[in-house]
């Protein structure tokens, strides 16, 4: 409480302007929320009482730049393909990446190759395959079924060859995002380290 009257006789004692005033009332509000309620109320009247606070703030045309809610949770996902290799794979074929390196989120399904948005945003995605000598694959980046983004290789001519694509894309909470075959059947994607699908969600402040 000493550290509340500090900062109390400190507002006073200098000449500020109403603007600062309201915003040093508004500061001392939410930390009085944040340090004293916490251990008071429990976990749902907690954060009735902070949004009670934050409401009366902007009410009075106040609003902290940073608060809780923009400190949000990391989305990000890494999946790879298994050992085996896939052969002749048929068009708009769902590309299921089983190895699960990453979800934070839990946004990724390893059963369906598909990434389910857990919130709204920007969100950055990136894909890579490996095919063998000759191989012809064509591969499309999918948002709700909707084809966003094409890569392709046709009858590469070295040993092996990896290619990627990328795609930036705003989505909405439950949009959903896979990678699939189209065009023509994928003739060979090696598995392994080498055949990946990744994403995460590109926060801002």
């Amino acid at each position: 409480m000493d550290m509340f009257n500090d900062f109390h006789l400190t507002i006073y004692n200098q000449q500020l302007s109403p603007r600062t005033m309201l915003n040093a009332a508004c500061y001392l509000m939410l930390m009085h929320a944040l340090i004293y309620c916490v251990t008071t109320t429990s976990p749902p009247q907690f954060m009735k009482d902070i949004n009670g606070y934050r409401n009366a703030c902007k009410s009075i045309g106040w609003e902290p730049k940073q608060d809780c809610g923009s400190l949000r949770q990391v989305i990000a996902f890494h999946p790879r393909l298994g050992h085996g290799h896939l052969r002749n794979v048929p068009v708009n074929t769902t590309m299921k990446y089983g190895i699960v390196l990453l979800n934070k989120g839990e946004g990724y399904n390893p059963n369906t190759g598909i990434f389910t948005a857990p919130e709204d945003g920007v969100y950055s995605f990136a894909w890579s395959f490996l095919t063998f000598h000759g191989g012809t694959v064509y591969i499309a980046a999918v948002v709700d079924n909707v084809d966003k983004i094409h890569t392709c290789i046709k009858n590469q001519q070295s040993g092996h060859i990896n290619t990627s694509g990328h795609l930036l894309y705003e989505l909405k909470k439950g949009n959903k995002v896979w990678i699939r075959t189209w065009h023509v059947p994928a003739t060979s994607i090696l598995g392994g380290y080498y055949t990946y699908f990744s994403g995460s969600k590109l926060n801002s402040n």
